[in-house]
């Protein structure tokens, strides 16, 4: 039975040392950049519902608005925080962009007679991210 359990255990020793796994890494980092902007509550357009700042990103060029990922936060705390894009406050905020700008629109989520009251000084983080681009 010893002769047995010693010639197992020989095996398998023999088989873990002579089979060795490579574990290969691949590091692939695609560049990001981020522009803070900072805005006041004069610089919003729009009416009683409805408020857009724009803001104009001449690194947003036509070859990175249809390859790359943008996103959005914004801080109302000077910086303290930044909070992603959504309902806050009894706000809706959103953003879209084209070639040259990104857009951020407050209104009232179910378009009433709600008056927005954007803050009186805004910091926007605007993020362009570069991703791979499959066909």
């Amino acid at each position: 039975m010893k002769k047995i359990l010693l010639a197992f255990l020989l095996g398998t020793a023999t088989l873990a040392v002579g089979t060795s796994c490579t574990k290969e890494y691949y590091d692939t980092v695609l560049p990001s950049f981020t522009l803070v902007y900072e805005r006041t509550a004069d610089q919003w357009e729009g009416t009683d519902n409805q408020a857009v700042l724009r803001l104009l990103v001449p690194e947003l060029t036509l070859e990175r608005l249809r390859q790359d990922v943008v996103t959005v936060a914004y801080s109302d705390d000077n910086e303290v925080t930044y909070k992603s894009i959504g309902t806050q406050s009894g706000k809706s905020y959103s953003f879209q962009y084209g070639v040259g700008y990104v857009d951020i629109k407050a209104e009232d989520p179910i378009l009433g007679d709600f008056f927005v009251e954007v803050p009186p000084r805004i910091f926007v983080k605007v993020t362009i991210t570069s991703a791979d681009f499959v066909d």
